[in-house]
């Protein structure tokens, strides 16, 4: 590939270009974690097929809400734009109405969060809304993490169908829905 013509055309475009052995750094617990640009790639792949896999089609909106800065966060979004769906980015410190308005109006069906404290908000207003399960970043006992998505994309039986959606994928095509 010598032309970026979708934003997730970038990380591919990196990987030949500079192929980073520290693309993306985050800091869990005061350690400071780096995944090379190949790292990301794959794991933006695989939660491309775990999405497959939960039967997400294109156009679908798939929400993200997270407090900090974090590597988990551009994965996702790399690998929900993969499919040909559409990231919903929502501001973490609105209120739970809010949530409630922007997923309902996005037609949000799952939603990636990064702690428990949004968790907790949006579990408020969960059945009022087309959320089909909410993925958490952090390991929060008891619920859906974006893990079990990662590791669902281990399947690789969706590789065709996801190189398929990606080449659908048009520079035109809507990426990400922003509510301000």
């Amino acid at each position: 590939m010598t032309e970026i013509k979708r934003i997730f055309d970038f990380p591919y475009y990196m990987q030949k270009t500079y192929n980073l052995e520290k693309a993306f750094s985050t800091k869990y617990n005061g350690t400071w974690e780096s995944i090379s640009t190949t790292e990301y790639i794959n794991k933006a792949n695989a939660i491309s097929r775990g999405l497959l896999k939960l039967g997400v089609k294109t156009n679908d909106k798939i929400a993200i809400i997270s407090s900090t800065n974090r590597t988990e966060w551009n994965i996702v979004d790399i690998g929900i734009l993969q499919t040909g769906a559409q990231n919903v980015p929502i501001y973490p410190t609105i209120s739970a109405n809010d949530y409630q308005y922007i997923l309902n109006h996005s037609e949000s069906i799952y939603c990636f969060v990064s702690d428990k404290s949004i968790l907790e908000k949006l579990n408020q207003i969960k059945a009022q809304t087309p959320l089909k399960a909410i993925f958490t970043f952090d390991d929060i006992p008891n619920e859906e993490n974006w893990k079990d998505v990662l590791k669902l994309g281990e399947d690789t039986s969706y590789k065709e169908e996801l190189e398929s959606r990606m080449q659908a994928v048009k520079p035109n095509d809507l990426a990400t829905l922003i509510y301000t």
